[in-house]
């Protein structure tokens, strides 16, 4: 049973038996609530049953290895999310190269220090509840956000984005192979977050806006058809708002509220605020009533 003062939920995978022990000791004394397993096709069972905030991998264990088990895991649309870290020799370079490559997102030396351990384990937990929480506002505000490796694949798509590339007759392989011929130089100069792209598909543009990393070699962007940039570029030019302006104006029209606007935006609702004063300072209002119904006006005439 999950305590209620539980920092998280994490499995652990290895097929020595001190090693469990110790590891299952510290965790629990640093306030986790452990589960254990013995070799990989354990851990999938255990994880399937009762999906853990974290995984702890042995990379070598009988029946099924961890790394078997990291890429079952990451074929499993439900577990796909949880954060893996490997445990390998200190000697085994090689399996920690392989263990990222399957899915893993960080990895420890055996034998395992057990404060860096605890570090790992609850940095990695929070990226992941930080990641799935923006997924979800994402996917409740209708979000067509995917995310995506440096190489072009997509990990992970909202409703509202497969239901836009569908418009387009774009399925999930043709769009990788899209992002792979056009995107990766861009992705692979780092560029900076709010950052933009524009991706030819076909006959039809989309432009990409990178939104964050929520993990090293992992891309949050969102899709933004030609309509909502021509209509950002017409408030920029009819009232000299900066990019960011338009954008929140363009969301304020549409009748989102501050929390929504930041949200969709990433940013917080206090720095949507900021934007704002901004923005009725241009157009010469006092509220938000006011600014929607000047910029619907301005959007209206020209479309």
């Amino acid at each position: 049973m999950i305590r209620a003062e539980s920092k998280g939920l994490v499995l652990i995978a290895d097929d020595t038996a001190e090693s469990l022990t110790m590891l299952n000791e510290a965790l629990s004394g640093a306030g986790y609530t452990v589960l254990v397993a013995m070799d990989g096709m354990q851990a999938l069972n255990i994880a399937e049953r009762m999906a853990p905030d974290l995984i702890l991998l042995d990379a070598i264990m009988p029946n099924m290895d961890g790394f078997e088990a990291c890429k079952a895991l990451k074929d499993n649309v439900d577990l796909q999310d949880i954060p893996v870290i490997f445990m390998t020799g200190l000697s085994d370079s090689e399996h920690v190269v392989r263990g990222l490559e399957c899915g893993g997102v960080d990895y420890l030396t055996k034998p395992v220090r057990l404060n860096e351990l605890l570090a790992r384990a609850q940095v990695h937990i929070n990226n992941a509840r930080k990641t799935q929480s923006a997924r979800g506002a994402l996917n409740e505000l209708a979000q067509p956000a995917f995310s995506c490796s440096l190489h072009g694949e997509i990990l992970w798509c909202t409703q509202r984005a497969q239901e836009l590339l569908a418009a387009l007759n774009y399925n999930g392989d043709a769009f990788a192979q899209a992002l792979q011929q056009q995107a990766i130089g861009w992705l692979s100069r780092a560029p900076q977050k709010h950052s933009q792209f524009k991706l030819q598909l076909g006959e039809q543009a989309l432009t990409l806006r990178l939104l964050g990393q929520p993990y090293p070699g992992e891309f949050l962007l969102r899709l933004m058809d030609e309509d909502d940039t021509l209509l950002c570029q017409d408030l920029r030019q009819q009232f000299g708002l900066t990019e960011r302006e338009s954008e929140v104006l363009l969301w304020l029209a549409r009748g989102k509220s501050n929390q929504d606007i930041g949200q969709i935006l990433t940013m917080s609702p206090r720095t949507v605020n900021k934007h704002l004063e901004q923005v009725f300072r241009k157009l010469g209002v006092e509220n938000r009533t006011s600014a929607a119904a000047v910029s619907l006006g301005v959007l209206a005439v020209n479309h």
